[in-house]
């Protein structure tokens, strides 16, 4: 997304904090370097994208995965990063 891209790269650019209030998760995936996940105005979960796809925590996954493709998609995510651990 253009937006996305044009964020980031000041945020680079610039050396600077860029705080972003969205439900786009396309949008917190691709720029999302410190994540912070609220219900009712309160922090659930804070991390980064890749710590979302493994994250157990049931609110977070209900909300980020609710369609089937994408809980398939963080199920072969799991997999891969358990099979990277098994490597090192």
């Amino acid at each position: 997304m253009v937006i996305d891209k044009l964020i980031k790269e000041l945020t680079v650019e610039f050396n600077i904090t860029t705080v972003i209030n969205t439900h786009d998760m396309n949008s917190v995936m691709e720029i999302g370097d410190n994540i912070l996940y609220m219900v009712n105005g309160k922090k659930e979960w804070t991390g980064n994208s890749e710590q979302i796809i493994l994250s157990d925590n049931k609110q977070l996954n209900e909300f980020i995965f609710a369609s089937e493709f994408l809980q398939d998609a963080k199920h072969m995510r799991m997999i891969e990063a358990e099979e990277k651990k098994k490597k090192v």
